[in-house]
């Protein structure tokens, strides 16, 4: 197993752990490495990585934490930088559109990652009050959807439970065209079935 070593030296030794795990799955996916190595990897002892975490799953749980705190931000970028061009006219709908496409961005980047969040690892990340810094996919997308309502894109009715309908949009499209019958889409044609997606969710929303 070949990954580029960083000795660990002195600092935050748990989140140097967790970013040598996050290396370990992008090159060869969250079953084939252990705890000790990714300790080794770092450049501690095992005993050293068994103080913050014990086992292997624990450490997966918080690289899947790391993996949700990076797609939340990532959107929240993605919607600040946003601007309406060609047929959007709507800021909001600018917005909607650029957050949608850093989720599935994700999904698209780091496969393994996205995978292991969306697993039995991460499943509970969400759930769990207090297990992220900032905001989740699903707070966000939400926000979003009261600036909809706000535009008088959307109506004020059609608003609660939306948010439930407009995740299972995307994450359904990103997982689709991760590991489903869509992944063999080219750049090209994913990036226009996604066009076409958001428009659609758009044009429910209004009702």
């Amino acid at each position: 197993m070949s990954l580029s070593k960083a000795t660990y030296h002195h600092g935050d030794l748990r989140n140097a752990l967790v970013e040598a795990g996050l290396r370990f799955i992008e090159q060869v996916g969250a079953e084939a490495f252990s705890l000790r190595e990714v300790a080794r990897e770092v450049g501690v002892s095992a005993n050293a990585a068994y103080r913050h975490f014990d086992d292997k799953g624990a450490l997966l749980t918080a690289i899947a934490v790391t993996g949700f705190e990076r797609l939340s931000s990532a959107m929240q970028e993605a919607m600040f930088t946003a601007r309406p061009k060609g047929a959007v006219k709507s800021p909001a709908v600018a917005r909607f559109n650029a957050a949608a496409r850093a989720y599935v961005a994700l999904a698209q980047e780091h496969p393994q990652l996205y995978g292991l969040m969306f697993g039995s690892a991460g499943r509970a990340c969400l759930a769990a009050e207090g297990a992220l810094v900032g905001p989740t996919p699903g707070a966000l997308l939400g926000s979003i959807l009261d600036e909809l309502v706000e535009a008088k894109v959307m109506s004020k009715k059609h608003r609660e439970g939306a948010v439930i309908h407009v995740w299972s949009a995307v994450h359904g499209f990103a997982s689709l065209t991760h590991s489903g019958p869509l992944a063999a889409l080219s750049p090209k044609a994913r990036a226009d079935a996604l066009d076409e997606l958001l428009h659609f969710v758009i044009a429910g929303l209004r009702g």
